[in-house]
């Protein structure tokens, strides 16, 4: 990994936590981590308090606006090589003939939007210096059905298809472009699962367990640092699809 910006999206939550701190330590210290966050300020200072060098930006991503926040602040800094799309929403949860326009807004711009705009954004700053990566996080749901998730799979089934067509467009001038698809992972956003559902999906997953951020953030570092992927989804779910 080489001594440039690395950004990663959600940098408060478990699974960014763990990618940002697997990114510092690959890197040997060398890449500067840009951390972003919308709502847990304390937490992302936690995550910067454990990371030199690195800091932390606030921004919507889901408007105009807070991109460019996000982008200016990495900008600022250096060049950025590395942009991880980690910042989502699950909720909320509806059965299929029961979702909401709203939901849909709320899902789609965060899931999706955010992350596709982001892309173009940062693929024209990493295109112009010749290199770069990006590695966007999807979710096992975008290949298996679970009850309330319609909209949510749908916004990671488009972004993975999105990854695939950007690494078409992108490859070319030397930006990569990838996906991680977590299952279940230890982490606040599953943490409110009731003990009963927990159970029926454990029986779902080969390994018999949820998965830990770490696993997560092992893949992503592996897509970064591997220059011959391009177009890529990796699964990281237990051998919940199989």
């Amino acid at each position: 990994m080489s001594k440039d910006i690395a950004v990663v999206t959600g940098a408060s939550g478990g699974i960014g936590r763990a990618i940002a701190k697997a990114i510092h330590e690959k890197s040997e210290g060398e890449m500067r981590l840009c951390l972003h966050y919308n709502g847990n300020e304390a937490k992302a200072k936690e995550v910067s308090a454990e990371i030199p060098e690195s800091f932390v930006v606030k921004a919507d991503l889901s408007s105009a606006a807070g991109r460019k926040t996000l982008l200016d602040a990495a900008l600022k800094e250096g060049t950025p090589y590395v942009l991880v799309n980690n910042a989502g929403v699950d909720k909320p949860h509806e059965p299929a003939l029961m979702i909401t326009e709203g939901a849909f807004d709320a899902l789609i711009n965060t899931n999706l939007r955010s992350s596709v705009f982001l892309m173009k954004d940062f693929g024209n700053e990493m295109t112009r210096a010749g290199s770069g990566c990006i590695v966007n996080v999807s979710s096992v749901l975008a290949r298996k059905a679970l009850v309330g998730s319609a909209l949510y799979r749908a916004s990671k089934a488009a972004l993975e298809e999105v990854t695939r067509q950007f690494a078409f467009e992108l490859g070319p001038r030397g930006v990569r472009v990838n996906s991680v698809a977590p299952g279940f992972i230890e982490t606040a956003m599953t943490a409110g699962i009731d003990d009963a559902m927990k159970e029926k999906i454990r029986a779902q997953i080969a390994l018999g367990e949820f998965g830990v951020p770490e696993a997560v953030a092992s893949a992503v570092c592996q897509l970064i640092e591997n220059d011959y992927i391009n177009g890529a989804n990796i699964a990281v779910d237990g051998g919940m699809i199989l």
